[in-house]
C-alpha cells in the first residue's frame, strides 16, 4: 500500500482488500491474511485491521468464522446487487404503505383487491430472497442474521383491512 494515498490507514487498508476481492485475487470462499499478517504487510496497527474488517463486513464482503479467519463472502459487485434488490423491495414497500395510508374509506373495493396483489406479490419475492440468502449465509457456514432487518408480518395489525369492512 503507498504511502502517498490519502484518508485514514483503516479505509486506505479496506480499500485495498476490496480491490483484491474484485480482482479476485481474494476469491469469494478464500480466507484473509491473518490479522497479524495485514498489520506486518501493510505497517498499520490492530486497531486499522479490525475497522477495514468492519467496513468490510457491513458491506457485506466477508465474514468472520471465531477462532478460525475472516472469508471473503461476495465480491463487491455481488454484494451491490444484494443491496440494490434489497432497497428495491424496500421502496416498494413504503410506497405501498403510503398508497394504503391514503386510504381513509375506500369507495372502490377494486383498488384495495389491487392493493393487496401487490402487497402479497412483494411478500412472495421477499421470500424468494430471503430463502436465497439463507442458502447462501449455509453455504459460506455462517446463521442467517434474522433479526438483522425485521420485516412487517401478517401478525402485525393491518388497518387497510379493517377500513374495508367497516
Amino acid at each position: 500500500m503507498a504511502e502517498t494515498q490519502e484518508g485514514p490507514a483503516y479505509k486506505r487498508l479496506a480499500d485495498e482488500l476490496r480491490t483484491q476481492i474484485a480482482r479476485g485475487d481474494l476469491p469469494v470462499g478464500a480466507a484473509l491474511p491473518s490479522a497479524s499478517q495485514l498489520m506486518k504487510d501493510h505497517t498499520v496497527s490492530t486497531t486499522v485491521v479490525r475497522d477495514a474488517l468492519k467496513i468490510l463486513r457491513n458491506e457485506g464482503l466477508v465474514y468472520g468464522q471465531p477462532g478460525k479467519a475472516v472469508y471473503v463472502r461476495a465480491t463487491p459487485e455481488e454484494s451491490a446487487v444484494e443491496r440494490k434488490s434489497l432497497d428495491e423491495l424496500t421502496q416498494g414497500f413504503q410506497q405501498l404503505e403510503e398508497r394504503v395510508s391514503g386510504l381513509s374509506t375506500p369507495a372502490d373495493t377494486a383498488a384495495v383487491d389491487e392493493l393487496r396483489e401487490e402487497m402479497a406479490e412483494l411478500r412472495r419475492s421477499v421470500a424468494v430472497l430471503q430463502a436465497q440468502l439463507i442458502e447462501l449465509y449455509g453455504r459460506v457456514g455462517q446463521p442467517y442474521p434474522r433479526d438483522k432487518a425485521p420485516l412487517k408480518t401478517d401478525a402485525a395489525p393491518d388497518h387497510s383491512r379493517r377500513a374495508v369492512g367497516g
